[in-house]
């Protein structure tokens, strides 16, 4: 199952500004199940990668403390016309990816 990823955004004078909304359940294993009293297993996106034009702009590093459903917002050099890609994975191994050409 892929990591479902909205996204849009739009350039002006040369900077992009990239706004996505990331649908996964970020949880870190720490919280407990209260029928079974074993924890949740841990599941969160440790990797987030974009790129404009196939070249990397942004390489965070996540982890267990990030919401679930998490937004996020960056800012990047592009152009009206260039391809912006956002590459996610998460600590299970699934991943996910989005791309816009931007207006």
């Amino acid at each position: 199952m892929a990591i479902n990823i909205r996204m849009r955004g739009k350039s002006k004078g040369g900077v992009a500004e990239i706004k996505a909304l990331i649908k996964h359940p970020m949880e870190s294993g720490a919280r407990m199940n209260k029928k079974t009293g074993k924890p949740y297993p841990a599941k969160y996106i440790d990797m987030v990668e974009v790129s404009v034009n196939g070249t990397k702009a942004v390489d965070a590093q996540w982890s267990g403390a990030v919401s679930a459903n998490p937004y996020m917002a960056v800012q990047v050099k592009a152009n009206a016309g260039d391809e912006v890609t956002i590459s996610l994975k998460d600590n299970t191994g699934e991943t996910g990816t989005e791309a816009l050409t931007l207006k």
